[in-house]
């Protein structure tokens, strides 16, 4: 079993859709109005309308509960209500509205649950965490119900999906295949950008660190681990050794390359161990279940490109050249100015 939990802003349309009678039968519900979807919907926005304080943007909850085809046999309308009611009581969703719906439109079996993240008392339920214990919970139940765990997306039809599901999937495709063949994160940047997906990465502007990684296609965003788990920034660096490119790695204050020649007639500051940071406008940081939220203006967070990252990874070791005779000023700002200089040469005395 696999659940993908996402929050909405609007209960008419979702409850639209997940009970749709051409696929769908209604299982189980809680404390709304059945007499038609315009009721369910009404009952459930009016309880988040009615929240004291600050009303919620998205107060709904989606969450889809897909089986294993092998489960098919003994998944009943009642064991499937059964552990929807089970996994929000887990997910901490409790004394709310709710609705569970059994889709048949697929060859898998599976469910939806309509919730309000407004309880019955007001209260907003937390989603402190929620993809962390949407796994843990999903696996605790297969194992407890004695299901299959799904083969994930590897069995998915791709010729069904549309829109952004789509561009998910052919992202993830692209990503998997040419894992194998790439042996640093500039090797996957060139053989993805050849099939017309763009690698940013994303760096916290106060220290120069790396926290994010998203792939671009078709002007749709995701970060890395919304497209999968295993295509996470810390996942594919762990598989890359930590290697921008070959003989270069990363540090944890900033960039190293390790086989950069130092000439003779120059020296380095010892003094330089974090790269200087350029201020590009941000254009996108780790973002929701959509992959679609941009960075807030005054957000530590930026988005570079590889070959930004190279550029840093190679300019705070740069040696500074020596310009002969009196030591000329630093255009690049690793060093003195000449005012800074006068000031410590000594005073000849006057006679």
């Amino acid at each position: 079993m696999m659940g993908d939990l996402k929050k909405r802003a609007s209960f008419a349309r979702l409850v639209n859709y997940v009970n749709n009678p051409k696929k769908a039968r209604l299982i189980d519900s809680k404390d709304v109005r059945l007499d038609n979807n315009a009721t369910i919907a009404n009952s459930m926005q009016g309880q988040a309308d009615d929240k004291p304080g600050r009303k919620l943007k998205n107060p709904v909850y989606h969450i889809s509960l897909d089986f294993a085809h092998e489960d098919t046999p003994k998944l009943t309308d009642n064991l499937m209500a059964e552990i929807a009611r089970e996994y929000m009581r887990r997910m901490g969703i409790k004394n709310t509205q709710y609705i569970v719906c059994h889709h048949t439109d697929r060859e898998h079996q599976h469910l939806h649950i309509v919730a309000n993240r407004v309880d019955n008392n007001g209260n907003t339920i937390s989603d402190s965490n929620d993809d962390v214990r949407n796994v843990a919970v999903c696996k605790a139940l297969t194992r407890e119900y004695g299901l299959h765990f799904s083969k994930g997306k590897v069995n998915v039809k791709r010729d069904r999906l549309r829109g952004k599901d789509k561009v998910k999937y052919q992202i993830y495709d692209a990503v998997k295949a040419t894992l194998p063949h790439s042996d640093s994160w500039s090797s996957l940047c060139d053989r993805l950008a050849k099939q017309g997906i763009g690698v940013n990465f994303k760096l916290d502007r106060r220290n120069g660190k790396i926290v994010g990684v998203s792939f671009t296609k078709n002007e749709m965003s995701f970060s890395g681990s919304r497209i999968d788990r295993s295509m996470g920034f810390y996942k594919l660096d762990k598989l890359f050794e930590s290697r921008i490119a070959e003989s270069m790695e990363w540090q944890s204050n900033g960039f190293d390359k390790r086989t950069q020649p130092i000439r003779q007639d120059t020296a380095t500051d010892s003094s330089v161990t974090n790269p200087v940071i350029p201020q590009p406008s941000p254009i996108g940081a780790e973002t929701d279940s959509n992959g679609g939220n941009p960075v807030e203006s005054g957000s530590n967070i930026i988005q570079v490109t590889i070959g930004t990252l190279m550029e840093l990874c190679v300019q705070p070791y740069q040696a500074k050249v020596s310009s002969g005779g009196g030591g000329g000023g630093n255009e690049n700002g690793w060093g003195e100015n000449e005012n800074e200089k006068d000031k410590l040469k000594p005073r000849r005395r006057r006679r």
